[in-house]
């Protein structure tokens, strides 16, 4: 193996210095600043009653398929070493996302360095490594930086021992479906970059039959290849449909139809638009919103960023940062173009990210609150970046001495900035979630015998220490189908829920509509106000018999009656 350089050294020492001190700091913080979701709960939860022997589920009622299989098989070890200690496991997961971020910043400059210059390499391993969006990611208690790590290997792999052989051995292919088996494993979505490498794959073949230079056994090494990765894959889709009737995840399906419900909320709908499923309109609103979360890709960050604080300031708006936006999206295609042919074998990457915009503006919806889907998208901007950088370095240093010194300069100031940013993101004390505190209400005002009903459930259910049923359906299929069909307030009273806790607009979404007589009473005898207790917004009522919530009494269809896609 080629020795690591001084210089690569240096920034992956520091990258692990810096995102180990996240994944270090005080638990409270990491929970209420915004680094660990909701959903990395429902993750930890489902990892620990693994390893207590309660099986693969949440509630300790329903069995769910409702997560990443690799990552939470990772997890399982972790609650073994740390008992009954709620915060360790955490801890621990953390710095294994830590360590597996500075592996893919390694093998991103590997990546690189096959096109380009070590500089250039150096310089996009750093800006990955300490920018904003992977400081934040790569601390979200979730399968995020496994899974792009798996991704990084795969392509490293195929870089490396199968595309630019004209005979790759069978052995090749099949630790290469291997690899992108494991990648299944970690996140489903990654099987559109087993797509898209096979597709290119068949285009080198057919360049190199044309060229009389291709291997007679290409079809069965491909074919073993193909078969390892469904080998490896398919124990998991086995277990669901044993454990809950399908091989798709519990939380893909509830996650497409809760974001069609959560659309208008960030202002990607109005209130019934998709009551009979998205239209081309709704499609091509998320298009522009899938197209608006590129702008946190490290190469272009700063400049998107500061922009738009600048044209705030000036009071034009979006607009401006939305032109510079287009500008540089068509610049980096104008690039590519006119070098397509010295980094063909990176197109693939293209296709895959193609493949991911098409899939999240077109069904599975949803990247405008989770950017973290599109996180293997930023790797692939990096790659790009780091063949752009060559380029420009190349372009000044053929240009004169002050054109030289300008750039040199306006290079300092975008690191100096991309940095800061990496810092405050880092180490930023804004409260974003309120889950934590929500927590710490239902331990202390709730008796250990009561069922507590809630949508984001993940936080709660973990650190309460009470029974907490899932009622958006991420990881309980009971809850999923009644909320598609509309009767989740029956599901609440048949599954003996003692008290529902939510955000407000939630509760009003998924359990209404509400009379004002309803609402009026919930709001006068809610035993939670969540404004009192650091969770602004939300509210906890208790569901009895004799006074059970009456919804639907306002005689009109209301968003729990939606069917979205059907």
């Amino acid at each position: 193996m080629k020795r690591i350089s001084p210089g690569l050294f240096v920034v992956l020492a520091a990258a692990a210095a810096v995102h180990l001190a996240v994944a270090l700091q005080d638990f409270a913080t990491l929970a209420r600043n915004g680094f660990l979701y909701d959903d990395s709960f429902y993750a930890f939860q489902i990892a620990r009653n693994i390893a207590h022997g309660e099986g693969a589920t949440f509630d300790g009622i329903h069995a769910t398929n409702g997560f990443q299989p690799l990552y939470v098989a990772a997890l399982v070890p972790l609650y073994w070493i740390a008992g009954d200690n709620a915060t360790l496991p955490v801890h621990l997961a953390l710095v294994l996302s830590a360590l597996l971020t500075v592996a893919t910043a390694f093998l991103l400059h590997r990546i690189v360095a096959r096109r380009a210059s070590e500089t250039a390499a150096l310089i996009v391993a750093g800006a990955w490594a300490f920018s904003p969006i992977v400081v934040r990611q790569a601390a979200n208690g979730l399968e995020t930086a496994l899974a792009l790590f798996c991704f990084a290997l795969s392509v490293d792999y195929y870089l490396a021992r199968v595309r630019p052989l004209a005979a790759p051995s069978r052995r090749a292919f099949v630790a290469l479906g291997a690899l992108l088996g494991l990648a299944l494993l970690a996140r489903i979505d990654l099987g559109f970059l087993a797509l898209a490498m096979s597709l290119d794959y068949l285009l080198v073949v057919r360049a190199r039959v044309r060229a009389g230079e291709a291997s007679a056994r290409w079809r069965r090494n491909l074919a073993a290849g193909v078969l390892t990765g469904a080998l490896v894959w398919a124990p998991w889709a086995i277990y669901g449909v044993v454990s809950v009737g399908s091989p798709i995840s519990e939380s893909g399906r509830a996650t497409r139809h809760l974001a069609i419900a959560y659309a208008p909320f960030f202002n990607l709908a109005s209130p019934g638009d998709a009551a009979d499923g998205p239209d081309a309109a709704f499609m091509a609103r998320h298009l522009e919103r899938s197209l608006k979360s590129l702008k946190v890709t490290p190469a272009v960050h700063p400049l998107l960023r500061g922009t738009r604080k600048l044209s705030d300031r000036a009071g034009v708006g979006e607009p401006v940062t939305n032109a510079l936006g287009v500008a540089v999206l068509s610049g980096f295609f104008v690039w590519w173009w006119r070098r397509r042919r010295a980094a063909r074998e990176f197109d693939f990457l293209l296709l895959f990210s193609v493949m991911m915009i098409a899939a999240y503006s077109t069904y599975v919806f949803g990247v405008f609150f989770f950017l973290r889907y599109y996180y293997p998208l930023y790797f692939v901007g990096m790659i790009f970046a780091g063949l752009a950088i060559d380029d420009a370095a190349a372009w000044v240093r053929a240009r004169s001495l002050s054109v030289r010194r300008v750039a040199l300069v306006a290079s300092g100031i975008y690191a100096a900035a991309l940095l800061y940013m990496g810092y405050t993101s880092a180490f930023r004390t804004i409260r974003v979630y309120g889950f934590y505190d929500a927590a710490r209400w239902v331990s202390t005002h709730t008796d250990p015998s009561e069922t507590i009903g809630v949508f984001q459930g993940g936080a709660i259910g973990y650190l309460s220490q009470r029974r907490v049923v899932n009622l958006d359906g991420k990881v309980n299929a009971d809850a999923y189908q009644a909320l598609r069909a509309g009767h989740l307030n029956e599901y609440v009273r048949g599954a003996h829920i003692d008290l529902v806790l939510d955000s407000a607009r939630v509760l009003d979404l998924f359990l209404g509509p509400w009379s004002r007589e309803d609402r009026e009473r919930i709001v006068r005898e809610a035993v939670f106000v969540g404004a009192e207790h650091g969770v602004p917004g939300w509210i906890g009522y208790r569901v009895t018999p004799a006074r059970g919530f009456n919804a639907g009494s306002a005689g009109s269809p209301g968003p729990s009656q939606m069917q979205p896609g059907r």
